[in-house]
């Protein structure tokens, strides 16, 4: 748990003071008090039907409070300015309703403490999965979460109730989906937007290492979780439900490619590669170093863009993969973006490329990274084609699957690795020069 500092525990305490004076609250006179701006956040409904509003200076206090012990991260990332906002602002509901006041900043974030630590719990989440087929196999588990073909075991296994959802229909409404389950802890917020990105993430590296054994890499395949209107075609539905309270809550919401098949033979490969585990432990990882954190930024990127349906959408998303690891020098982004690429490619640990084809790979991912400025800095979106993106979103996954290789080696910097590209590079030039010159006589 958090800490505040001194300072903030003066700033908390000043504010309290402010908040709980006459000048922060007003008792409304007539209906032409309601219409100031922020009207819903000034409301106090107090216990006996009484209706009080924070003036300005009082809205003012209960932001600083409110920031404040947010800034100072007080419950480790488990709930968020909005948690605290609101909880916040029951409890100074509750004290005034009461006629009380905390002594000091320490005794309300106590109250609030208790108030939200009703909220934290682990929430375990089950949704609808697109664009992926199980054959052969019941389940997959993938990192901390799994895929299945249906969540009702996991909620009876769970003891979940159900008996108030009609679960038949909803399951058979859904019978074209594979589900993803997988927990977050955390306020209900919070964790539904930690399971998201854990999703998004995970559903991402399934595209990797689709794009990376498949001839047109990634662009045949749209892999993903149905939690919006925009990614189903009619009603999304999804489930969740907590620890402490294993019911089940029904979530709904309204809209607007090639499936990748997981066979045995894939499965086995998915729970045998050590390079896709350890990709998985990185996603999770809340202390990254720079290397982790680029891998897990391109791969959010990876997951978007093969799920987008404007090909130059795609296109500048699988470039802003690789700019995560090589767009450092802001001088000549072209030509460290074609060298990182290129050197990641030719002599990573797995060597996708040939030696031989240095220069000449070199030149064709500079000629494609010019085709991402122009859709970028001069607005074309007709001059990339579907070869450009199927053979760029392959190039990514293997420079990913790489970077992965290479934080198993202990690299932990950028710039350590664009180090070793230079020099490489220097290298190949400097032999495809001697070798254009012929032998000396």
């Amino acid at each position: 748990m958090g800490e505040l500092t001194k300072k903030q525990h003066r700033i908390l305490d000043f504010a309290l003071d402010q908040l709980f004076n006459t000048k922060s609250i007003i008792a409304p006179a007539s209906i032409k008090d309601f219409s100031t701006q922020n009207v819903l956040s000034r409301i106090l409904r107090l216990e006996d039907k009484r209706t009080i509003l924070l003036t300005d200076s009082g809205l003012s206090q209960l932001s600083r409070i409110v920031t404040t012990i947010d800034e100072a991260n007080v419950f480790d990332g488990l709930a968020n300015y909005s948690d605290i906002w609101s909880a916040c602002h029951c409890t100074i509901e509750m004290l005034f309703s009461k006629g009380m006041r905390p002594d000091n900043g320490l005794e309300l974030l106590e109250l609030l403490c208790n108030k939200l630590g009703s909220e934290i719990d682990n929430h375990t989440y089950a949704v609808p999965l697109y664009g992926l087929k199980m054959e052969g196999i019941d389940a997959i588990t993938i990192g901390t979460m799994k895929i299945v073909s249906s969540p009702q075991s996991d909620l009876e296994t769970s003891g979940v109730k159900y008996n108030h959802v009609n679960l038949p229909n909803i399951l058979k409404s859904t019978s074209d989906y594979l589900w993803l389950i997988g927990s977050e802890r955390g306020t209900p917020r919070v964790s539904q937007d930690k399971f998201s990105e854990q999703a998004l993430l995970a559903v991402g590296l399934l595209a990797v290492h689709a794009g990376a054994i498949y001839d047109r890499g990634a662009s045949v395949f749209r892999i993903g979780v149905v939690l919006s209107p925009e990614d189903a075609h009619g009603r999304a539905v999804w489930f969740s439900w907590k620890d402490n309270n294993p019911q089940l809550t029904e979530h709904h919401t309204f809209i607007r490619s090639q499936p990748f098949v997981v066979d045995t033979l894939v499965s086995k490969e998915l729970k045998s590669n050590t390079i896709l585990t350890r990709g998985f432990q990185i996603l999770k990882l809340n202390d990254k170093n720079e290397i982790e954190d680029a891998i897990t930024k391109a791969i959010y990127w990876y997951s978007d863009a093969h799920r987008d349906t404007a090909l130059s959408m795609k296109f500048i998303k699988f470039w802003s993969c690789v700019e995560t690891f090589f767009s450092m020098d802001k001088k000549d982004i072209t030509r460290s973006v074609s060298i990182g690429l290129t050197t990641v490619l030719v002599f990573g640990g797995y060597k996708f490329v040939a030696e031989a084809e240095y220069i000449s790979f070199k030149k064709r991912v500079a000629k494609l990274y010019d085709l991402r400025s122009h859709a970028v800095h001069r607005a074309s979106y007709k001059h990339v084609t579907e070869r450009d993106v199927a053979e760029l979103s392959q190039w990514v996954a293997w420079m990913l699957i790489n970077m992965i290789s290479f934080v198993e080696r202990g690299y932990t910097q950028i710039k350590k690795i664009m180090a070793i590209s230079e020099q490489l590079d220097k290298k190949c030039v400097a032999e495809s020069k001697m070798s254009a010159m012929g032998p000396s006589v």
